[in-house]
């Protein structure tokens, strides 16, 4: 079983599933927290997922994950709360959601193949248009004046093209464009939620309800703010806490940050506290909605792996390869300061949040 778990999951995944087992067993992790973690990361081996619940080493843990995975079967079957029964309309209606802990829920293929891409057209229209000039959106376009032919856009250091026509006109040439990240291997774009069709609103608030339905832990928000990430294959971002209200952070009523990735998949871990060795990882992929809010909200969280070649086929021609993340947000009283862009720095009551990037 150990050498199958290695070759399924990987060197770096099948570490913090090691690391994962060895808190439950030091009651470090709540065993339905870990149950639900062992569930994701093997939801395509479920024989695996069996064996791995039937040698757990200690008998009364071992007994109640032998009961999670009925109930998880049963969920599954149409029979529970994570079943996808009257779907709003907007979102997938093959979506199944995964209470991972208090305030903690991923919505697995809530966005369907229309919803990802209005949404990746939405992302790169609003980060192109931020400035004229080009220099406030997630890239900034650089011209290669030896070229004379016309071509799509690639990000720089890529060396693949997409399908969205951006040559500039030389005298008659056509010359190629790259983008260049304004963060290296990610660029960034943050903008009010009024940038956006209604639409990306209505999207946002449908996932809150079905995170609600899937949870009580999960608090209400109305998005005001939408930080705009792209990532390259093979990107990471450090470890971070992001940005609260400290009048409601580290309260149940933190209202959550929804998350959405379209393109790449990408691993997204969290944990507690910046000196916590113990993680959970998380697999997110095209499709997949990701909301922490309420006693979630203020997790240390990064994103250790953008997964190369997992970018649908849908996608090519719709944006450059790479993970697409719109986060939409409800700072409420905060004041974002815009001279500091692309860090991201919001003030409440003329002072600035802790816990920003």
């Amino acid at each position: 079983m150990i050498r199958r778990l290695k070759v399924v999951l990987g060197p770096e995944a099948y570490a913090s599933f090691r690391r994962a087992a060895r808190a439950s067993q030091l009651g470090k992790v709540a065993i339905p927290d870990y149950f639900a973690y062992v569930a994701r990361v093997l939801r395509d081996h479920p024989d695996l997922l069996e064996d791995v619940v039937a040698t757990y080493p200690e008998d009364r843990t071992r007994s109640r994950l032998a009961g999670l995975l009925e109930e998880d079967r049963e969920t599954k079957r149409g029979d529970g709360p994570g079943s996808n029964a009257g779907a709003p309309a907007g979102s997938s209606a093959s979506y199944e959601a995964e209470v991972l802990a208090d305030g903690l829920v991923v919505l697995r293929g809530a966005l369907d193949v229309d919803a990802q891409t209005w949404l990746t057209r939405a992302a790169f229209e609003a980060g192109e248009a931020n400035d004229a000039k080009g220099n406030r959106g997630f890239y900034e376009r650089v011209i290669d004046a030896s070229s004379t032919s016309s071509t799509r856009f690639a990000v720089e250091g890529d060396g693949r093209a997409s399908d969205a026509a951006v040559a500039a006109s030389d005298g008659g040439h056509a010359r190629a464009s790259a983008l260049r990240l304004n963060q290296g291997s990610r660029g960034r774009v943050i903008l009010g939620v009024d940038a956006f069709p209604e639409k990306l609103t209505e999207l946002c608030m449908e996932c809150v309800s079905l995170a609600r339905a899937a949870t009580d832990t999960m608090p209400v928000m109305r998005p005001t703010t939408v930080l705009v990430n792209f990532y390259k294959e093979n990107a990471q971002f450090k470890w971070h806490r992001d940005s609260e209200d400290p009048t409601v952070a580290g309260t149940p009523d933190a209202p959550p940050i929804v998350s959405f990735t379209v393109g790449a998949s990408c691993d997204f871990a969290v944990k507690r506290r910046f000196e916590d060795e113990t993680l959970m990882t998380i697999r997110l992929d095209s499709g997949d909605v990701l909301l922490f809010g309420g006693m979630s909200r203020m997790l240390v969280h990064a994103v250790t792996r953008v997964v190369p070649r997992t970018m649908p086929a849908f996608l090519r021609g719709e944006m450059p390869v790479g993970r697409l993340n719109v986060t939409a947000r409800d700072i409420g009283r905060g004041v974002i300061d815009e001279s500091q862009f692309p860090a991201y720095r919001v003030y409440y009551g003329g002072e600035m949040a802790d816990d920003q990037v």
